[in-house]
């Protein structure tokens, strides 16, 4: 399984070996170098010393040159006249060089590094072997590099253990998670965290929030429908039971009916918890171009029958061509609560109007009729689930209201309880946000 630590280190450890050791092999060439100018220094030194015919003299009788020497340098001395006037070993004699300076010569098999010097009739040449200069200067660029050896296992080791400490907050971060229960959805703290990390943190915190309050919505919809759906599943058995005891054609026809009823209501109940189940307020809604008047037309249109039973006039009182961004099922299913809710609501006589409007940059939607209305003081509280107020009609499911928010969040739109024309009645408004531009 591929780690960060593995993919540091993996990185890290090739990485610095390589530089080290590219540094080493610098310091070795240059300690080389250096090594090298010096030997050329000292045989130049050398041949500036020997300039000097008398010091030459005095060097011939009674100055003769270890072998240890005479192994390390060669010295040759040529005069015009007489030829070598002096030479350091017998057996190595150096070929003559006129030229001035630095050369590579091979005596014998074996190279020489040799310095010539004229001095008027007089030809000084100093020599040292190449294998010696090449031992000697090894030698000393070697001694130069050991510390990168004992380096680069000290090197190696830091960065293990960088990499460890730095890994460590993760490490301390996973075995938080780790040791919590399922049921444990805290914020994690963000005490001595690095700063790559906390971010990380901060949007781990914001998803087990936004999960919390998820779980609490759902636990909260789970209890209030089984608690919803128990009543009407007792009243439907008890309607059962009396249609199966029925007598009477008469009592049984009429048992039949409050069973369809209390069914009709059951499955409008379970339709309307199912629709409120699918609808995350959190979840963005699909965005496209939806036009609110074809919504109320087709509103309208769809539930003129339902509204002729009721005996409740239900018309478009107003369709401006208003488009907003959102998802034309859910607005839908929004308007279609609204007026559902209001012709249920709305007593024999009595009158629906559907309107969309423009309230300055703001498509509005609207649901106006002129029934009981809503108290002021129980406005806020209607857009619970299950809440039907005190005289709420039991034929309701008390969650219409909730849906509509509930799609109305999703849509960044605002719903608005407001008394009806007169005083009398409840207008519904739904003021959307401002279309972007373009």
């Amino acid at each position: 399984m591929s780690t960060i630590r593995r993919r540091l280190l993996a990185w890290l450890l090739p990485a610095l070996a390589a530089t080290l050791a590219v540094a080493a092999f610098a310091s070795y060439r240059f300690a080389r170098d250096e090594v090298d100018e010096l030997f050329d220094y000292h045989l130049r030194v050398t041949a500036d010393a020997l300039r000097d015919q008398s010091f030459l003299s005095l060097a011939l009788e009674h100055a003769p040159q270890p072998e240890s020497e005479q192994e390390e340098m060669l010295v040759q001395v040529w005069d015009s006249a007489r030829g070598i006037v002096f030479a350091s070993r017998q057996d190595r004699q150096l070929p003559l060089i006129l030229e001035p300076g630095f050369h590579n010569v091979a005596i014998g098999g074996a190279r020489y590094r040799v310095y010539s010097l004229a001095r008027g009739p007089r030809l000084i040449q100093v020599a040292q072997p190449m294998a010696l200069r090449a031992g000697r200067s090894a030698e000393i660029a070697f001694r130069n590099t050991l510390p990168f050896a004992i380096l680069l296992p000290l090197a190696l080791l830091l960065a293990w253990l960088a990499v460890g400490a730095g890994l460590r907050p993760l490490e301390r971060l996973a075995g938080e998670l780790r040791a919590r229960s399922p049921e444990s959805l805290a914020p994690l703290g963000l005490d001595g965290l690095p700063g790559e990390i906390r971010p990380l943190v901060e949007n781990l915190n914001d998803l087990l929030v936004r999960l919390e309050r998820a779980l609490r919505t759902q636990r909260s919809f789970v209890a209030d429908a089984a608690h919803e759906l128990r009543s009407p599943m007792t009243a439907l058995r008890l309607q059962l039971d009396l249609a199966e005891r029925s007598t009477d054609a008469q009592e049984r026809a009429a048992a039949l009916a409050a069973l369809r009823g209390g069914l009709d209501r059951s499955i409008r109940l379970i339709e309307q918890l199912l629709t409120l189940a699918r609808l995350d307020p959190e979840a963005p809604a699909r965005a496209e171009p939806v036009d609110l008047a074809d919504l109320a037309r087709a509103a309208v249109a769809g539930r003129a029958v339902l509204a002729d039973d009721a005996g409740v006039n239900l018309g478009l009182a107003d369709a401006v061509s208003a488009r907003v961004s959102g998802d034309a099922d859910a607005l839908a299913v929004l308007l279609g609560n609204l007026v559902d809710n209001a012709l249920r609501h709305t007593p024999r006589g009595g009158r629906v109007d559907v309107a969309v409007r423009r309230d300055g940059t703001h498509a509005v939607l609207e649901v106006i009729d002129d029934g009981p209305g809503i108290p002021a003081a129980e406005r806020d509280r209607v857009f619970d689930r299950f809440y039907r107020g005190a005289d709420g009609d039991p034929s309701g499911s008390g969650l219409g209201l909730a849906i509509v928010r509930r799609i109305a969040e999703r849509h960044g739109a605002e719903v608005r309880l407001e008394d009806g024309p007169q005083g009398r009645g409840l207008t519904v408004r739904v003021v959307f946000p401002p279309a972007a531009p373009g």
